[in-house]
C-alpha cells in the first residue's frame, strides 16, 4: 500500500494527456479521487444502525461528534471505531471496484482515496484488500467530506487544478465536496435511487461505467 505523508505538495509525473466525457463533450483529466465505504467497498455499513447507538437521529456525525464535551466526545469515538473496525473485518471489493481501479490506473492517472473515516481503518482496508494508491486522505488529514478541503489537498499534492481532477462517490457528501472544490463529480448509486436531490455531472449504477467516460 502506498501512503504518501500529507502536509506540502509533492508533485507527481503528468500523467499522458487524459479527458473526461461530460454531455459529450471532453474535458483535461489529470487525477481520480475516490470515496471508499459502497464505493471502492461493497456497501456494509449501517448507519442508521450507528446512529441509534449515538442517539443522533438527524445531522452530520462527524460535525455533532466535535460539538460534543470531552467525556461524551470519547465515549462516541469509541463507539463509531468499533463501527468502523467491523467494516474492516467484513470488507470485500464493490461490484467492479478492483477492474475499475486498475483500469484507471493503466491510464497513468495518480488515484486517491478520500474517505470520512480514520485513517487507522482506512489503512486496514487498504491492507486487507491490497489497494495501492498514491495518496490516502482519511478525516485525520483534512475536514470530511462535504467540506472541499480533502480534494483541494489531492489536488495541491498531485500539482493540478481542482478541474482537472474528478470525486467519484456513493453519497451526496461527495458531490457536494466535489462541486464546491470545482472538481467533476461522479454519483455511484449502487443500482439504488438516491434519496436526495442529485447534483452530479456523470450518475453511474456501477463502477465500471465510469471507464466509459475516461479516455
Amino acid at each position: 500500500m502506498t501512503t504518501k505523508k500529507i502536509g506540502r505538495t509533492s508533485r507527481f509525473p503528468l500523467p499522458a494527456r487524459r479527458f473526461i466525457t461530460i454531455q459529450d463533450h471532453p474535458h483535461p483529466l489529470a487525477a481520480v479521487a475516490f470515496d471508499l465505504d459502497s464505493t471502492l467497498t461493497r456497501p456494509y455499513l449501517d448507519f442508521s444502525k450507528l446512529r441509534a447507538q449515538l442517539g443522533l437521529a438527524e445531522g452530520d456525525i462527524l460535525d455533532w461528534l466535535e460539538r460534543l464535551p470531552p467525556a461524551e466526545q470519547r465515549q462516541a469515538r469509541a463507539v463509531i471505531e468499533a463501527f468502523e473496525q467491523d467494516g474492516v473485518e467484513h470488507v470485500e471489493w464493490n461490484d467492479g471496484a478492483q477492474h475499475t481501479l486498475h483500469a484507471v490506473q493503466a491510464l497513468a492517472l495518480p488515484v486517491a482515496i478520500i474517505t470520512r473515516n480514520s485513517r487507522a481503518s482506512l489503512q486496514a482496508v487498504c491492507r486487507r484488500l491490497g489497494i495501492r494508491v498514491d495518496l490516502l486522505v482519511a478525516r485525520e488529514d483534512a475536514p470530511p467530506k462535504p467540506d472541499p478541503a480533502a480534494l483541494r489537498l489531492v489536488a495541491d499534492r498531485f500539482g493540478i487544478g481542482p478541474d482537472r481532477l474528478v470525486m467519484v462517490g456513493d453519497f451526496r457528501h461527495d458531490t457536494q465536496a466535489g462541486r464546491a472544490a470545482g472538481a467533476w463529480t461522479v454519483l455511484l448509486t449502487n443500482g439504488r435511487e438516491p434519496s436526495w436531490p442529485v447534483d452530479a455531472d456523470i450518475v453511474i449504477e456501477r463502477l465500471p461505467e465510469l471507464l466509459a467516460y475516461l479516455h
